[in-house]
């Protein structure tokens, strides 16, 4: 199971990267309406403008400041390949767990170079789900782009697409301010992508579960979202061969660690504690010396 979830959050990585760049070669702008949203109809006016203008059928309900869509699908998340897709593996991350508390932040990992190997991918992301999620993502930016400020504005969006007839379900969850920043050419759509948390899941509760109660939605909270993001960072790298055999793995790992701390200006940490598992090395660092750029 641990390798056929592996396998599904990688094609499904490629599959976002490709409706994303179709959604930004069709336009990034959107002309604001004259009746802005407000809060209290967010939700409703959303499902309404893909139902009217997508002809999509979604749930949508906002929970704090995390707008919560929920997709589901009669179709499945992926089909055959007409050709397999071959990958190698160089790295082997076997623990990979991040922590804040009382002002340190801190990582615990355990990744090693194997020898390279060679594996195959006979599935693909289906293009009929692609441009259903392009539409949703498009009306949740469309109603996001004409909300009436308001202070307790949506940080988050999560947008949950499920096959209810197998129970796979892709989650995708997005920092508002990153849309904003990808809609008007702030960041690109690849880095938008790295960005995005992202998990494929299997869950026997979503078949046959339209309205999406299987789902426990919440408030998402922006450190649990940036030490995601983290260890998410750190998985992609070392899992599509990022990293050159022989290379530094502290090093790479504490890269990571820097860049991500670094786009979002996020400081309220005193000490970073990095301990590498294999080697039993530890490594303390002051929130100056991460922050510094060289």
């Amino acid at each position: 199971m641990t390798k056929l979830r592996l396998s599904l959050r990688n094609l499904a990585k490629a599959a976002l990267v490709n409706f994303l760049l179709i959604l930004s070669l069709q336009g990034c702008s959107f002309q604001p309406n004259h009746n802005l949203y407000t809060l209290t109809n967010l939700s409703d006016y959303l499902v309404k403008i893909a139902r009217d203008d997508y002809k999509v059928n979604l749930v949508s309900k906002l929970v704090g400041q995390t707008l919560w869509v929920y997709l589901p699908l009669e179709e499945s998340l992926f089909i055959d390949a007409d050709k397999p897709q071959e990958y190698s593996q160089r790295y082997e991350i076997k623990n990979l767990e991040a922590g804040l508390n009382y002002e340190t932040l801190s990582l615990d990992y355990a990744v090693s170079e194997v020898p390279e190997t060679k594996e195959s991918q006979n599935k693909k992301f289906n293009p009929e789900v692609a441009d259903k999620i392009n539409k949703t993502l498009r009306t949740i930016r469309r109603a996001l782009f004409n909300l009436k400020p308001d202070k307790y504005e949506p940080r988050f969006f999560v947008l949950t697409a499920t096959d209810i007839k197998t129970g796979i379900e892709l989650m995708d969850t997005t920092y508002i301010d990153d849309i904003r920043k990808v809609s008007y050419d702030m960041i690109s759509w690849v880095e938008y992508q790295h960005r995005t948390l992202e998990n494929v899941n299997v869950s026997f509760t979503a078949i046959g579960d339209k309205k999406g109660r299987h789902i426990r939605m919440h408030d998402i909270d922006f450190q649990d979202f940036l030490l995601d993001q983290i260890k998410q960072r750190i998985q992609a790298k070392f899992n599509r061969n990022e990293v050159e055999k022989g290379a530094d793995i502290d090093a790479e790992v504490l890269k990571t660690i820097k860049y991500v701390l670094e786009i979002y200006k996020f400081k309220d940490f005193l000490i970073l504690e990095l301990k590498n598992s294999l080697t039993r090395k530890k490594v303390t660092l002051s929130r100056s010396a991460v922050l510094e750029k060289k």
